[in-house]
């Protein structure tokens, strides 16, 4: 099972498909902002499983 990255909701309950739409816009946005890059090197060197 891979490693979950992104929990783009607290204290909700979403269907597993509105999990995954979250996860992939809220990815979309750092990636936009520049926030990814960073944060999954520094995360990759911790923890070298991560999937992207």
């Amino acid at each position: 099972m891979a490693k979950v990255q992104y929990q783009p909701t607290k204290n909700k309950q979403l269907t597993d498909a509105q999990e995954v739409r979250y996860a992939k816009v809220f990815k979309q946005a750092d990636i936009a902002g520049g926030y990814r890059k960073p944060r999954v090197r520094a995360a990759k060197e911790n923890n070298p499983e991560l999937i992207n």
